[in-house]
């Protein structure tokens, strides 16, 4: 590290000599304390920013007891839902995405149908946001405009808070599933998916990756409970859960809306009317399949848009590639 840190000796910038020396003493500093906050610690590596899940608990006792999720004799409607969006192209001003959304219906422990809606084309320039249900505004079309993936986010959020307004609106009563966490800072969603309703239903966020999941201790209590059951993280107007609906399932997080005072409720109405493949949703698996784009599909979709609009192509090339170069250092 001290190699590092040096500046070349070709380079006589006492600016830069000043920067090298605080930047040196700064991590002799923070060394001593890094280690004692690692030292013998069990630890989790990263596998190019894919989701882990320890095999292991990790070192200490939680606090805390896994409460049993009770099956419910009652039989209702989950409607689980998930979205994806892509990239298809650029203009001078703006890009042109491509979102799909899906809605999975089960029932009686089983599946029982499903609604898919797109591909949509949407448009983003200076402009607005063009063949969304709803207009971007604001601070949401900056950012947007800023990154690829923020706007493929806020795209794909967009398509899924319309269906689960809907849903929730709908007199029958149901368990309305989204896939991720309802706290997310880029995820805003308006009050009204929060505050009970005379319908009954509930809004349920389940997250596949979540560093609550893969880090808390609680996740090993849960893990360890011999049936289905969960512990409470954090109360409020959205409660967080660590729940595993089968036996040897895995633990996932769970934020719960509208589910005050009646959490086992709705976590035995969804333990009785969905199948639970390793603890994780058939219907929500079923979403996230139906509303991916397969390759063939994206090629579908730019000759449709070249068809359509009298595209002309430019040619191109890979920027990372061509100002990186070729040298890998991924070993």
């Amino acid at each position: 590290m001290n190699t590092q840190l040096n500046v070349a000796s070709v380079v006589n910038m006492d600016a830069l000599n000043v920067l090298a020396k605080e930047f040196r003493q700064q991590f002799e500093l923070s060394d001593e304390v890094i280690h004692e906050r690692l030292f013998g610690r069990r630890f989790v590596f990263n596998r190019d920013g894919t989701d882990t899940y320890p095999f292991d608990d990790w070192e200490g006792d939680a606090e805390g007891q896994p409460l049993p999720i009770i099956a419910s004799e009652e039989e209702i409607v989950l409607a689980s839902t998930d979205s994806s969006c892509i990239l298809l192209g650029e203009t001078s001003d703006g890009a042109v995405y491509a979102v799909r959304a899906a809605v999975s219906f089960a029932s009686h422990g089983t599946v029982q149908g499903y609604l898919r809606i797109g591909p949509i084309i949407v448009h983003l320039s200076p402009k607005g946001a063009c063949g969304l249900p709803t207009k971007l505004e604001g601070y949401e079309l900056r950012v947007a405009l800023s990154d690829h993936q923020i706007a493929e986010r806020i795209i794909r959020n967009t398509m899924e808070k319309r269906i689960v307004s809907s849903l929730l609106t709908h007199p029958q009563k149901m368990v309305v599933i989204s896939d991720g966490s309802l706290k997310h800072p880029l995820d805003s969603y308006p009050d009204s998916f929060f505050r009970e309703e005379l319908s009954g239903s509930c809004l349920v966020g389940f997250s596949k990756s979540s560093a609550l999941a893969s880090s808390s201790r609680l996740s090993g209590l849960v893990s360890r409970a011999k049936s289905p059951s969960f512990s409470m993280v954090e109360e409020g107007p959205v409660q967080t859960v660590l729940a595993k609906f089968s036996k040897d399932g895995l633990v996932f997080r769970l934020d719960v809306a509208r589910g005050r005072g009646r959490l086992p409720e709705v976590l035995g109405l969804m333990l009785t009317n969905d199948g639970f493949s390793v603890g994780y949703p058939e219907s929500l698996r079923i979403a996230h399949h139906l509303s991916v784009f397969s390759r063939s599909e994206v090629m579908a979709l730019k000759a449709y848009i070249t068809h359509r609009h009298s595209l002309r192509q430019m040619p191109s090339f890979g920027l990372r590639r061509i100002t990186l170069g070729g040298l890998s250092n991924s070993g």
